[in-house]
This record gives structure tokens, C-alpha cells and sequence, in this order.
């Protein structure tokens, strides 16, 4: 059996065994793509303090158009290097801030009054801080510092091989800005190791099903018994496979208040 392509577009199904689903839509982060499909409630794979990032800078964007983006680049970071590249495309739905899919599913889960989780917990959480730590000083080490050096040219030739696999969608541009994104995420977590990177993605998973949980509680008695509780989960495309695995492990879901109402 042929592996699923790397950047899949189409909404992926995960059945929990306790009941209820978790649609995943992958997306390419800063692409304006969607696609409709049904969901009861919405995770957000995102803490509540990017919640008040996203606001920030849509108040920023409305008040002066591509100032977000400028910023990035000007940053000469890692991803304001990928943000120029995608630029170059001159597609007015790529390079967009804040990013599209997610903001505009919480806007509209807001409109709708739907249950909303926000997946990664804040910095209040001392478990969460402690991992974050040990990947920051992973991707921090001299041997991480010095992989750095040529990372640019690394990081397009990666995003070339990831592009010459057959596309899942027509639309070439966001192919290839989801290229350039796949192959960032890679490069930037090459210096993590993969135990720490699997211990986070076991936590995400773990707040997924305690989502899930909740959204099935909450929905008893008010949709027909035939009807299975859909929370949908909007995935970067390149970690669609590392949170599916972490799934695949069944951690037990995590019970928690972090949620918006």
C-alpha cells in the first residue's frame, strides 16, 4: 500500500473508541485554503495566549495591510525566511496573517456559539513550560547553532524534494507553500529529540480526547442518537502524522477547564 502523501488537503477521520470523532483538516499555516466540512465543536491545536495574538494582529493588519507579514520577514528568522519565499508566489491567499484557517474557524465558532478548546496549554503550566524549555535548548546547542549555517539553502532543497511528490490539490501555489512549510517544521525540529517531540504530541493528543470527551457530554440529549460528535481539529499538514500516532498510543484524555467559551 502506497503511504499517504505528506500534504494532504482532505479531512481525516480519527474514531475514538470511547465514541464521538476528531475531523482533522489539514491546512498549510498563512494559506487562505478551506474546505467545508460537518463538526460539532472546535480544538484549536493553539493556547488561549495565541488566541490574543491572532486578535492583535488582526487589529494590526485592518489598520495597516501586509504590516504583519513585513515584520516576520524583517526578523531574518528562520520563518521570516519561509514567509519571503512565500511571497515570491504572488498569490494573494499565501502569506497571510493571522493565519487563515484557524482564525477564521474560531471567528465563526464564535459566531455560531459553539464550544471551542484551545489544545496547548498556557505558561501557567509547568509540565508544558518544562517540555517547551527542553525543545527550545535542543534547537539552541552549539551542534543546532552550527547546523543553522547554509540552513536557507537546506531548507529550499528540502522543499523541492517535498514538492516533486504528486499534489493533493490543484491549486499549485499552495502546494508549493505547503512545501516550503513542510520542509521548514522538519529542519527546525531535526535537533529535537525525538522521545521529547513524541512526549509532546502524547500530551496534545491526550487533551484531544478529553475535548472530545467533554463535547460528547455536552451534546448528549440535544442531537439525534444517531448523529456521532464530530470536533473538528484544524493540522498543520506536516504534523498530521505525529498527532495521529500520539493517538494511536491511546493516552488516556486529559480532563481540563482551558476552555473558551
Amino acid at each position: 500500500m502506497k503511504p499517504a502523501p505528506l500534504l494532504t488537503w482532505g479531512a481525516v477521520d480519527w474514531q475514538d473508541p470511547d465514541g464521538g470523532i476528531i475531523r482533522f483538516l489539514p491546512y498549510c499555516p498563512l494559506v487562505d485554503s478551506a474546505e467545508e466540512v460537518e463538526w460539532s465543536g472546535l480544538s484549536l491545536i493553539a493556547s488561549t495566549e495565541d488566541l490574543a495574538l491572532w486578535s492583535d494582529q488582526r487589529r494590526e493588519e485592518a489598520d495597516s495591510p501586509g504590516i504583519v507579514r513585513d515584520a516576520m520577514i524583517a526578523n531574518l528568522g528562520p520563518s521570516g525566511r519561509v514567509v519571503k519565499e512565500m511571497v515570491t508566489l504572488d498569490d494573494p491567499d499565501i502569506a497571510c496573517f493571522p493565519d487563515p484557517v484557524p482564525y477564521k474557524l474560531l471567528q465563526y465558532a464564535r459566531s455560531e456559539g459553539r464550544r471551542i478548546w484551545c489544545i496547548e496549554p498556557n505558561f501557567d503550566d509547568s509540565s508544558w513550560v518544562d517540555m517547551t524549555l527542553l525543545i527550545a535548548d535542543s534547537r539552541t546547542r552549539t551542534r543546532s547553532l552550527l547546523r543553522a549555517i547554509g540552513a536557507n539553502r537546506r531548507v529550499m532543497k528540502m522543499a523541492k524534494a517535498i514538492a516533486m511528490e504528486p499534489p493533493s490539490t490543484d491549486h499549485i501555489s499552495f502546494h508549493i507553500a505547503a512545501s516550503l512549510q513542510a520542509a521548514w517544521w522538519r529542519n527546525e525540529m531535526e535537533s529535537v529529540p525525538k522521545d521529547i517531540l513524541g512526549a509532546l504530541h502524547v500530551r496534545l493528543a491526550a487533551r484531544l480526547r478529553g475535548a472530545l470527551s467533554q463535547l460528547r457530554d455536552d451534546l448528549d440529549g440535544q442531537v439525534d442518537d444517531g448523529d456521532a460528535k464530530v470536533m473538528l481539529v484544524p493540522v498543520p499538514q506536516v504534523r498530521l502524522p505525529e498527532v495521529l500516532e500520539a493517538l494511536g498510543s491511546m493516552p488516556e484524555s486529559e480532563d481540563f477547564t482551558m476552555e473558551e467559551e
